[in-house]
């Protein structure tokens, strides 16, 4: 049976996106800590856009929902490939990306920022070889301060998990000093991306993030990658 779809990938970005999926269920496989979950969208034939029907934008939240539903106290390592819905800015079009990312919930934080990061740096490196940038920010910094040297230095973790990422990679990384720049809205304490200087173009981001639903409260970390960005680099 056809599914309906925004959007088919035909040919050789067919043929890319095979290879992206193969290469993170590759290096996913091979880690015995994470285990692979299956998530599921909306299809409605008749869809428009006066119609109530909310898509998702993210795949954590369905994530995390599913968690608290069935185990919100054990430690869990996932790892996802599926697709996501946005809203276009310019036209209020409906979008269809691929995403592919992994979330690593109650465990410490800078454990899972290392298992993150080690994860991320390797997918990375396997795709574009050296061309990819990270760049770490704090979430937490308001828009009333333009600048991370104006907060407190206490308040700051970012130098913290900036060593971190020192000591596990030898990538090349930046430090962003703008408030709130490019962080969702659920990151606390980290949030970083990773672009490629051939398209400017964001092909990773994550962060630690807080979730509280029903009087159940679980720590998270993740990241997740855009697969169509990734594709317009192979």
């Amino acid at each position: 049976m056809l599914v309906n779809s925004f959007d088919t990938k035909y040919a050789s970005t067919a043929y890319k996106f095979e290879s992206l999926d193969n290469i993170f269920t590759s290096l996913l496989g091979k880690n015995k800590k994470f285990k692979r979950i299956f998530t599921s969208i909306l299809e409605n034939k008749s869809l428009s856009k006066e119609e109530k029907v909310k898509l998702r934008s993210d795949i954590t939240g369905q994530v995390i929902n599913t968690i608290i539903t069935h185990d919100p106290k054990s430690r869990h390592y996932l790892y996802y490939m599926g697709d996501i819905f946005r809203e276009d800015l310019i036209n209020s079009n409906i979008k269809q990306y691929r995403q592919h990312g992994i979330e690593i919930i109650n465990c410490p934080k800078k454990e899972s920022f290392e298992e993150v990061i080690k994860i991320l740096d390797s997918l990375l490196k396997k795709i574009l070889k050296k061309n990819y940038i990270f760049i770490f920010t704090d979430p937490k910094l308001k828009k009333k301060s333009q600048f991370i040297i104006e907060t407190k230095t206490q308040k700051n973790q970012i130098n913290s998990f900036v060593n971190t990422f020192k000591s596990i990679s030898n990538s090349p990384f930046e430090v962003n000093l703008e408030s709130n720049f490019f962080s969702q809205d659920y990151h606390q304490d980290i949030f970083f991306y990773a672009y490629s200087t051939k398209s400017k173009k964001i092909l990773a981001q994550g962060g630690g993030y807080h979730y509280s639903k029903n009087k159940s409260k679980i720590d998270g970390f993740g990241f997740s990658c855009n697969v169509d960005n990734l594709s317009e680099l192979i």
